[in-house]
Formats: structure tokens, C-alpha cells, sequence
């Protein structure tokens, strides 16, 4: 059982004096040495050592049980940090099963088996660390653990099996038990297990998932009301008295929310809510509130928004995302209504039949960059980002405990809530929770070269466009969707923006020498938001930024050749301080800033072109835009028009059509090209 006394008060976090730098994880000699990952200066992530041989395990999400892919991951882990040797390929990837494992050279053999490859290796190891099912949390506590010990982690299933013959395994640790909540675990390892791992880097893994929610889960709501235009920008805000009276006599009233168009993307916003029964105020709760997380039973895929002109703050939920507040009547209640204040594409439907399932209840979940966590001996962790004040303050904590500088690899519960926590400490975002095989794409040597200087077409009174790909701070979108649309039949067919993460040289050297080799003249890499990595420039430490930005130009700018950016920030405008402090730091040519306006404009800020771009799912309305904004030139000098392209949704296929739409004013342009052009123009 634990060597450390559990239950540990997150109030007793602040006074935990805290051991900042590498501590490389500790074990047994029979453990896999820990000295095959380096970690150079100058160097974001770590190298690997040279990987020579794979043996390759083939699993599935049908016949593969979670807990044995988490077995097999932090197995990876431990054995790759001396040198990498397993490698994992799970389910079908977007860019084929074996597309980058082939393109690596490094030869290898297969496992259809995954328990062939895992009873070769077992022997290497010190133990196991045993997690609690019923806290997923506990996953992440036993990785960091395992990384420390030399072990892996197993379920009590998987338990039951290793401590028997043949295995007869030992026992590092068993977390059964131990903890009642996924916060409790965490602020327990925060206190007794991160002083021991790498503060060199944060890696946050989500350990659950939610459980599957029925077809019929939600079979006994009506609906109320529903919203019947595409409406995205708030105009229809108004307050909705819903009469809720033929509900009652069950336990409680529950309310859905749900996106009336959920191909769209803009679905309903809540601000406030207000109960009455008999006519009696019974309860009244803003967005954001204690007393709204008290009424949430499901919050499924919904996000709070905090304050924001002209919106205000509110909660919403797009696509398939819903959410379910439950309101519990007073005794004698005759009459029972819930006022509503919200916007945008809703549906709002009614029950008095408690769902049988929330989707906030977890199970375990296993994510592939488990194995790059424990490889590289750092503490993976899981809180959320928005909607629960005590998690935020524990993620501040850590946070608040690594240098100004420090990567963060892996996701949060809301994208733009844990981009500006991280930003506000200079900490900057690697989106890597679905990155397969980093500990071994660290280790396949390729070559970083400057990407190819193109002469620019000769300045004419043409509109010029560029067209910047979007996700390219996330690593893998770069390893999966992006190769996937890179090896589309009509790239090059019409200049285009790549934008990629410059630490994909540190990542995966592979990964980036193959999108350099294979580049047309109308290809261009481009730094991701917001350069070296996703971070929001307003709000990272004034006094840090340019420093920060120039120790990163050699090896990430510099080296493969990056002059062009592609910035995101949580304004509509770049500040004149943060545009200067890229000029002078890195050096670029310019920036595209932001996305989704409706038409573009160029600013010179603080001695930086930054063009906004106007960007569209849909290639006829992003066709539209582009021309409706060339009817309105005057013609007297060239037009700069930048066009943010949303990848998850559109393809070189696409661009390609609506290039051919916008006739022969327009001169699509690679992004160098693009500024080269605007500084010849005088444009000022």
C-alpha cells in the first residue's frame, strides 16, 4: 500500500515547498534506463536515443480492453526512455496504419497479439502500480509513479493476472481506495510525487471519458422551444418564459439544451436563469455561478464563457453538445415556470423522468501520450480548465510551480479558459493528447533544413490572396489529419499556408523533414499560434515575451526556415507591444491574426504587417467573402485579402475551387509571397 499519507487538503498546497527542475525518475538497476532521454540547451523537448528496431503492436478499440492499452502504453514509456522499441498502432489513423511508421526507415515487426509483445518486455520492468477504476484520476497518479519506480500500471483485473505465474510481478503501489475524487488524487501527487519528476515540461492526459450516453437517454423530454434561423451573432437575444407546470409531480423538473443546427457550429447560449413557483422567486442563478454548477446534472460537452463584450457571459454547447439543469420544486408548488435569458440556435426541451445516464459520470480512458509522459519522468494531470473553481486553483498552483517558458502538451476541458490560465503564466500549449508514438518519433534522426526560398510573382495591381490551413499548434492534427490532406491529389494546385508548430522539429524530426521533402513551390510551412507554441501574446507576462520569443528563433525559426506566422490571441486586435516584440525578436516577414471576421484588413502593429482573416466552413460562403470584398476595392493598388481556412473542414480540393471562383483580378500567393508583396506596395 501507499508509503505516503493520502487525503491531502488542496488548502494545504500553498504552504508545499516545491523542488523545481529535472529529477530523473528512480528504480531498480532491472528498469529501463532513463538516461536514453536528453534534454540539450536550447532544446523545448527532449531527444530520444536513436531508435534502431521496433516491435509493433497492433490493438483496436473493439478488441483491445482500456486496460490493457494503458498497460501497454506505460510500457512503451518505461523501455523507450532507454531506447525506442515499442511502438503502437492503434485503430485506423487518419493517415494510414503504418504511413509514418514506414517512413521512419527503421525496421520493424509486428504483433497482431499486443500480449506477444507485452510478455517480452514485462521482465524489464519493477513492478506494478494498481489504479481505482472507480476514481480514473488514480490513472494518472500511478503514471507518475510508475515513471519514478520503474513500473507499470495495471487495473485490478489486469492485477489479479500479473502477480500470478508467469509473471509474479510485485506490487509498487495500490491506489484502491485512496482517493474519493479525481482532485483529491491530483493535489495528493502534486504533493508527494511532483518534487520527483521533470518540471522541464506539463503533460495533461484526460485519464476518463464519459460513459456512452443511450439513443434513448433522453427519451421522455418535449420540446419547448426552439430557435428556427441560423442565427451566430446574438441578435435574437431575449428572455423565454418557459411554463413548466404540467412537470411537476416527480422528483425533480429537468431542462435540455441542445444546438438546433448542429452542423453549424453557433448553438445556445445561456446567461441567466430564473425559477418561480406560485410566482415566487425560488431560485435565480447566473452562468458561471456556484449556484449554476448546483443545478447541472449533465454538463456533457457544454463550456462556460466568461464575460465578453457585447455577449456577456454564458454557457453553450455546439454540435452535439448539450447540457441538463435539474430544479427541484417546493412542496405544495401549483405552478412552476423557469425564465430563460439566452441567444443564438437553441432547443430547449423538458422532463420530469430523470435521465438514467450523464454524461459526467467517467470510466477509464486510455490516451496515447501516456507513454511520452512517463518517458520522459513527468507527472501527467487532469483538471478542469472552467466550470469548477477548486480544479482552476489547483492547475493555477501547478501552473504558478515551472518556469516562465515551460510547454504544456495535451488538452483542457475548455480550450480558451486553459489557453489564457497557461498564458497568464507563461506557459504555452501543445495540443498533443492524441499524439501516437512520441517517445519513438523523438528518436528517428532526420535532417532540419531552412524550407526553399521562392521568388515572389512580380508586383501588380492584382488582389492577393493567401490562405493559411488553421491547427497548427496542435502535434497531432500535424501527424494525423494533416498528412492526410497533405497527400490530397490537388495540393500545389494553388499556393497554401501549412501552419505547423515549430516544435515538431523537437517532436517528431520525421514528421517535419518528410512535409519539407515533399513540398511543391506552393507550399509553405508557417509557424502555428502563436510561435513557439498556443498561447494568447496580450496576456503572457509583459516582461518575459520578447526574451521568450528570441531564444526561441534558432532552432525554431531560424533553422527550418519560418518567416511567417499565424497568431491567435483572445482580442480581435494584436497590441502594438506584442507585434514589436515578434518583429524584433524573431524577425518575420508578418502575421495572419485570428479568424473568423468576415472580411480582412492589414495593420501595421508596433512595425509588424498583421493581416486579419476572414475565414468560412463552407467554400462557397469563404468564395463569397473573397470576391465581395474585391467588388468593393477601388482598384488604385494592390489588395492584401488573408483567408484563414478551417482544416477540419475543408481540403486542397477546396481551396482549389475557390480559387478558380474569384476570377482574374485575384492572384492566389504563399504567404512570404504575400508580404513580400505588401512591403513593395508601401503598404503602411
Amino acid at each position: 500500500m501507499a508509503s505516503f499519507p493520502r487525503r491531502i487538503p488542496v488548502m494545504l498546497l500553498a504552504a508545499a515547498t516545491l523542488v523545481v527542475g529535472l529529477v530523473a525518475p528512480t528504480g531498480s538497476a532491472s528498469a529501463a534506463d532513463p538516461s536514453g532521454v536528453q534534454w540539450p540547451a536550447g532544446q523545448e523537448l527532449p531527444t530520444f536515443a536513436k531508435a534502431r528496431h521496433l516491435d509493433v503492436a497492433l490493438t483496436n478499440g473493439q478488441s483491445t480492453a482500456v486496460d490493457v492499452q494503458i498497460l501497454l502504453r506505460t510500457l512503451q514509456g518505461l523501455i523507450n526512455r532507454e531506447r525506442p522499441q515499442i511502438y503502437v498502432i492503434h485503430d485506423q489513423p487518419a493517415e494510414g496504419s503504418r504511413t509514418w511508421l514506414d517512413d521512419t526507415d527503421v525496421p520493424y515487426r509486428t504483433y497482431a497479439d499486443p500480449w506477444q509483445l507485452i510478455k517480452k518486455y514485462l521482465p524489464r520492468t519493477n513492478g506494478i502500480v494498481i489504479y481505482d477504476p472507480a476514481v480514473p484520476e488514480t490513472i494518472n497518479v500511478a503514471t507518475t509513479l510508475a515513471g519514478i519506480r520503474g513500473g507499470v500500471v495495471a487495473s485490478p483485473q489486469l492485477a489479479a493476472k500479473l502477480t500470478a505465474a508467469p509473471y509474479n510481478l510485485a506490487v509498487i503501489d495500490d491506489y484502491r481506495g485512496d482517493f474519493e475524487t479525481g482532485l483529491e488524487a491530483t493535489a495528493w501527487q502534486f504533493e508527494h510525487l511532483w518534487p520527483q519528476t521533470t518540471h522541464k515540461a506539463l503533460v495533461g492526459i484526460s485519464p476518463g471519458r464519459s460513459v456512452t450516453v443511450p439513443a434513448d437517454n433522453f427519451k421522455d423530454f418535449v420540446e419547448l422551444i426552439r430557435e428556427d434561423e441560423q442565427i451566430r451573432n446574438g441578435s435574437n437575444r431575449a428572455v423565454h418564459e418557459l411554463d413548466l407546470t404540467s412537470y411537476l409531480g416527480g422528483e425533480a423538473v429537468y431542462l435540455r439544451f441542445t444546438d438546433a443546427f448542429p452542423a453549424d457550429g453557433w448553438g445556445p447560449a445561456v446567461h441567466k436563469v430564473t425559477v418561480k413557483a406560485n410566482d415566487q422567486v425560488v431560485q435565480e442563478f447566473e452562468v458561471g455561478t456556484p449556484e449554476e454548477r448546483a443545478a447541472l446534472t449533465d454538463r456533457s460537452r457544454s463550456a462556460f464563457k466568461p464575460s465578453t463584450e457585447p455577449e456577456g457571459a454564458h454557457r453553450f454547447a455546439d454540435g452535439t453538445g448539450y447540457w441538463v439543469y435539474r430544479f427541484v420544486p417546493p412542496a405544495g408548488a401549483t405552478k412552476f415556470t423557469v425564465s430563460v435569458d439566452m441567444f443564438n440556435q437553441y432547443v430547449v426541451s423538458a422532463s420530469k423522468v430523470r435521465p438514467p445516464v450523464s454524461s459526467d459520470d467517467k470510466e477509464p480512458e486510455s490516451l496515447p501520450l501516456r507513454d511520452y509522459a512517463l518517458a520522459i519522468g513527468a507527472m501527467p494531470f487532469w483538471l478542469q480548465s472552467n466550470d469548477n473553481p477548486e480544479e482552476q486553483a489547483l492547475l493555477d498552483q501547478i501552473f504558478a510551480s515551472v518556469e516562465k517558458g515551460t510547454p504544456y502538451l495535451g488538452w483542457f476541458t475548455d480550450e480558451f479558459n486553459g489557453v489564457r490560465m497557461a498564458s497568464r503564466h507563461g506557459i504555452y500549449v501543445l495540443a498533443a493528447d492524441f499524439l501516437e508514438n512520441a517517445s519513438v518519433h523523438g528518436g528517428v534522426r532526420s535532417p532540419i533544413r531552412a524550407q526553399k526560398v521562392v521568388a515572389p510573382p512580380p508586383l501588380q495591381n492584382k488582389a492577393y490572396v493567401t490562405f493559411t490551413l488553421s491547427e497548427g499548434d496542435n502535434l497531432q492534427y500535424v501527424q494525423h489529419h494533416m498528412r492526410r490532406i497533405w497527400d490530397n491529389p490537388d495540393r500545389g494546385k494553388v499556393p497554401l499556408n501549412w501552419s505547423v508548430s515549430p516544435l515538431v522539429v523537437d517532436a517528431a524530426p520525421d514528421m517535419w523533414a518528410t512535409y519539407q521533402a515533399t513540398a511543391t513551390k506552393n507550399d509553405l510551412l508557417v509557424a502555428g499560434p502563436s510561435g513557439p507554441g498556443y498561447f494568447f501574446p496580450s496576456l503572457w507576462p509583459a516582461d518575459h515575451l520578447q526574451s521568450f520569443l528570441a531564444s526561441s528563433k534558432p532552432r525554431y525559426f531560424t533553422k527550418p526556415g519560418l518567416s511567417v506566422m499565424y497568431a491567435l490571441d483572445d482580442r480581435s486586435t494584436m497590441r502594438p507591444e506584442d507585434g514589436a516584440a515578434y518583429r524584433t525578436a524573431l524577425g518575420l516577414k508578418g502575421a495572419v491574426f485570428n479568424m473568423w471576421f468576415t472580411q480582412s484588413d492589414t495593420s501595421m502593429v508596433g512595425g509588424l504587417p498583421v493581416s486579419r482573416q476572414l475565414a468560412f466552413v463552407n467554400r462557397t460562403e469563404m468564395a463569397n467573402a473573397i470576391k465581395a470584398q474585391i467588388a468593393a476595392w477601388d482598384g488604385n493598388s494592390p489588395l492584401f485579402i488573408a483567408v484563414g481556412v478551417p482544416a477540419w473542414d475543408l481540403t486542397p480540393t477546396d481551396l482549389k475551387w475557390v480559387a478558380d471562383q474569384l476570377g482574374p483580378q485575384a492572384v492566389p500567393v504563399r504567404g512570404d509571397h504575400y508580404f513580400d508583396l505588401m512591403k513593395q506596395a508601401g503598404v503602411s
